[in-house]
């Protein structure tokens, strides 16, 4: 990785996490730091950490599932083997859920997404408009797999306010249709449409390119990065999730060892709502089998000050992991470094 990359991607995550956390992430998880995080002292000094951060932590992010249905047929997503029911959020639905968690608490973030394409959702631009009007101040981040995000939704887009946008591409012209079951040129042209408008526009939205690293693209990550590093903000390529275990017919992740394992700073930090109003644990569980509580009929504090929601904080804090979703989640290095950074 050759310096101007790394001070790119340091200009980039300064933007979103503040540059501090953003360097400590960086010494953690990419230097030889990283067996310092897996030894005895920092379990000792996380331990310490998360007892008294966890009572001063409050939600900062809401991340909202407007749609489960996608047009993409992604081999490591969970999209292909999910059972629940693929539909759309309703205006309403969207309008009430967003105002019961901003009247209760001080949301930083919005995230549109979840295991769905957001742009399949024909009122997504309008959504996006009532967050903008009624909480100016919130950012709002979407994924997307750009294949639908034509010229037209483009212009909407930019007109609207959105702080950062994730293209989801995970190939080359190769390989991309093998993994995506999308057409790469079309993806490709809308992706490079956005960036010229955004550039005539002087945009500040931040914009940011994903691959997953498979067997089927990493001979290719590196053209992958080396095209698309120039017209991006960020361009991210990264192992991918198991996603808790219940996709591992789809990808092989080596399975990770228990005592590595530290409580989840998403389960303070974040709020994460499906399709049909349903807080559930995190954005892991793809089939929302851990749901604490509905917020088209409750009130959010309700919920989260529930004695199911705070028993499994305080199992958290026990380092007891014996729980749906937890129990085989891959995602540990990360939760860990976020609590105490």
């Amino acid at each position: 990785m050759d310096v101007k990359y790394i001070l790119k991607e340091a200009r980039y995550y300064k933007k979103i996490t503040g540059l501090s956390r953003a360097i400590k992430k960086f010494l953690f998880t990419q230097t030889f730091f990283s067996n310092f995080v897996n030894g005895k002292i920092y379990q000792r000094f996380y331990q310490n950490a998360i007892n008294k951060k966890s009572k001063k932590i409050k939600p900062r992010i809401l991340q909202i599932e407007n749609t489960n249905l996608c047009n993409a047929k992604c081999i490591m997503c969970p999209h292909v083997v999910m059972k629940r029911e693929k539909k759309l959020m309703s205006f309403e639905d969207f309008k009430k859920i967003v105002d019961n968690v901003l009247n209760s608490y001080d949301i930083k973030r919005i995230t549109m997404n979840g295991f769905g394409e957001p742009f399949v959702d024909k009122g997504v631009i309008d959504k996006i408009k009532y967050i903008n009007e009624k909480y100016p101040h919130v950012k709002i981040d979407i994924y997307t797999n750009a294949s639908i995000l034509t010229p037209d939704l483009s212009e909407k887009l930019l007109k609207a306010k959105v702080d950062r946008i994730t293209f989801s591409i995970n190939g080359t012209k190769k390989n991309y249709k093998k993994i995506m079951g999308l057409e790469y040129d079309n993806t490709k042209k809308n992706v490079l449409y956005f960036h010229k408008r955004r550039r005539e526009m002087n945009h500040p939205v931040l914009t940011n390119l994903s691959v997953m690293i498979l067997d089927e693209n990493k001979d290719d990550v590196q053209e992958f990065v080396k095209f698309w590093e120039p017209i991006a903000d960020s361009v991210r390529a990264y192992v991918p999730s198991d996603w808790a275990g219940g996709v591992k017919n789809i990808i092989q992740i080596p399975p990770f060892k228990h005592n590595k394992r530290w409580p989840c700073f998403v389960l303070w930090s974040n709020i994460t709502v499906d399709v049909n109003g349903n807080m559930v644990m995190c954005c892991r569980d793809y089939e929302s089998k851990v749901s604490f509580g509905n917020l088209l009929k409750q009130d959010i504090k309700e919920i989260r000050n529930s004695e199911d929601f705070k028993k499994l904080l305080r199992k958290q804090l026990k380092f007891d992991f014996k729980t749906p979703v937890c129990d085989s989640c891959d995602n540990i290095l990360e939760s860990s470094i976020d609590l105490v950074c």
